[in-house]
């Protein structure tokens, strides 16, 4: 049985669009299916509870973004889900997610994997935990600048205008240009797999990363893999601003590890303690402020389809 949640707002309201295509394959080969469209922030989550909830083995199609993704990912969690596998079409502005598994966004494509798969992977699943709330993540989660561009871009009207040039992702180069200058470093402490402790005196921000790339195609985590059962993590440390700025465009080739104030980690778990509340944000979902977090892995996989 295949299952379809479709947002249809994704890329600036052309989802619609993009599943009538999805659709029209489907009818044509007379696939049976059943479709559930997004009509709130949130609702993802609630729908693919209940499609977990029918306890059917299913290939549950997901139309949408990153953020829809990350919707969908949190709604199965409560859940017994190892019956669902995922496939995807990706419609967003960034599609780290697409990227990090190699897929690709043409519509027809993405149906074709869906009915004739080739390779299932197993895909590891971020947990991102506060004092006050835990949030999964399938890409990434972060801690500060970077959480602060995700905070603009989801409200800024450049969005849309990017979106229809078919540039999306330089939405996030744009704001995050705007964002470092207003922005203030501030010391941070970590706890790497609950022994090791590391102090920076000041800090951009901290990436956990599960995929390579965050932020449009930002290559933060070059070595990250989706299946090692570790997290990467990314932190811009002791830098002035105009280093940032340097070093900046060569994230999107993974080089920037290269710049002395940028360190990679890799581990099972690390807690972090900033000086003062920051943003933070999951898979490019902002959540709030604050100043206490831990990152580390769920111990339930996701079945995705990958070719």
């Amino acid at each position: 049985m295949y299952y379809f949640i479709v947002n249809p707002n994704s890329r600036s309201c052309h989802g619609l669009h993009l599943w009538q295509e999805a659709a029209s394959i489907l009818n044509y080969k007379q696939i049976e299916y059943k479709v559930f469209f997004t009509e709130y922030q949130g609702h993802a989550m609630t729908l693919a509870k209940q499609i977990a909830n029918f306890q059917q083995p299913c290939i549950l199609g997901v139309l949408g973004g990153d953020g829809t993704l990350n919707e969908v990912i949190n709604g199965l969690m409560d859940t017994d889900f190892s019956h669902i596998t995922l496939g995807y079409i990706p419609t967003g502005s960034g599609n780290d997610f697409a990227r990090g598994l190699g897929l690709t966004t043409d519509v027809r494509s993405c149906v074709e994997r869906l009915l004739n798969p080739s390779e299932i992977v197993s895909l590891d699943i971020g947990q991102t935990r506060t004092p006050d709330f835990s949030r999964y993540f399938l890409v990434s989660s972060g801690i500060g600048y970077d959480a602060g561009i995700c905070a603009e871009v989801s409200v800024t009207p450049m969005k849309k205008f990017f979106n229809r040039l078919g540039l999306g992702k330089l939405t996030y180069v744009v704001v995050a240009l705007k964002q470092l200058i207003a922005y203030t470093p501030c010391p941070i402490t970590l706890r790497v797999d609950h022994e090791e402790v590391f102090h920076f005196p000041m800090f951009f921000f901290l990436a956990a990363m599960n995929l390579q790339y965050e932020g449009g195609g930002a290559k933060f985590c070059p070595d990250a893999s989706y299946d090692d059962e570790l997290l990467d993590f990314c932190l811009l440390g002791k830098l002035s601003k105009w280093k940032v700025l340097t070093l900046f465009p060569t994230a999107f080739f993974g080089k920037h590890i290269l710049f002395k104030g940028v360190h990679i980690k890799r581990c099972h778990h690390m807690e972090v303690i900033t000086k003062k509340p920051l943003p933070i944000h999951c898979d490019g979902e902002v959540l709030g402020n604050v100043n206490q977090v831990t990152f580390t892995l769920s111990e339930k996989k996701l079945k995705t389809i990958k070719r």
